[in-house]
């Protein structure tokens, strides 16, 4: 018996710098397209020691948070309604290609949208597909001998921008929980403008006198709406009379080329500590 295995390795449009996968590495992990080029470049290489055989394929999804604040991107084959998916007009060239050891190649992700298209951002995942490097796994189940086939994907964002686009964030609400020694903080955000915000995201525990007492920090992707949850240790002995929470959402992000970077007013705020 064959059986087949896909390992997916899901590249955070939370992160956007390359990844590197055991069969590829992708660069860069998101393309942002807009209608004057309607096109971009995706550059893969092998650095094995055997071929590996490629395979570009396309989904929907973007992050999304429960009510726990976990966050997921949930691949889908087409798009729900009314969401602004590219899926219906993006392509890869080449699709398939064979990436000998030590070969760099280019694909080129071309957008041929349908005349008439509204303005806006429209979203999907680009999915690098590599097989055909690694020997199958072979394990043995009672009387069955299986051998399973090792395929890597790695996921990608791709992003099509249509017209003028513009993007911001607003905090809904925020409320914070001690437990011991970690305050937990529960923001709720949503999205502003046409396309996603790809921001920064800062919170500091700050004392009755001003002192910082704790940071957190870390990209973030708002595309609809979002739940963040932050942790920040409180430091020991440190006195949480009269503390603030204090936060900042940036667009600078420098691990986003400039060109593709949609800029935003900082949003800032002090919230009083609840306990």
């Amino acid at each position: 018996m064959r059986l087949s295995l896909r390992s997916l390795c899901c590249a955070a449009l939370l992160a956007l710098s390359p990844s590197v996968a055991r069969a590829v590495t992708v660069s860069p992990n998101a393309l942002f397209i807009d209608s004057r080029t309607r096109s971009g470049v995706l550059t893969l290489y092998n650095p094995g020691t055997t071929a590996e055989e490629i395979e570009i394929t396309f989904a929907f999804g973007y992050p999304r948070s429960d009510l726990q604040g976990a966050i997921s991107v949930a691949l889908a084959d087409s798009a729900p309604a009314g969401e602004p998916s590219v899926l219906g007009f993006v392509r890869a060239f080449p699709r398939r290609l064979r990436l000998e050891p030590g070969q760099r190649q280019t694909v080129r992700i071309l957008m041929q949208p349908p005349a008439g298209l509204p303005e806006g951002e429209y979203w999907g995942r680009l999915l690098v597909h590599s097989r055909g490097g690694r020997p199958p796994v072979e394990q043995q189940q009672g009387g069955i001998h299986m051998q399973i086939d090792l395929e890597t994907v790695i996921v990608g964002a791709v992003n099509y921008r249509n017209g003028s686009v513009h993007t911001g964030v607003a905090v809904d609400s925020t409320r914070s929980s001690l437990s011991r020694d970690t305050l937990s903080v529960v923001t709720d955000l949503h999205r502003l403008g046409t396309a996603a915000y790809l921001g920064h995201m800062k919170w500091q525990l700050v004392s009755s006198t001003g002192a910082v007492l704790a940071t957190e920090e870390e990209d973030i992707a708002v595309y609809r709406s979002l739940r963040k949850v932050t942790a920040l240790v409180v430091p020991a002995g440190a006195s949480l009379r009269g503390a603030s929470l204090r936060y900042a959402f940036t667009t600078d992000r420098p691990d986003i080329d400039p060109d593709s970077r949609l800029n935003a007013d900082p949003v800032t705020g002090i919230v009083p500590l609840t306990r």
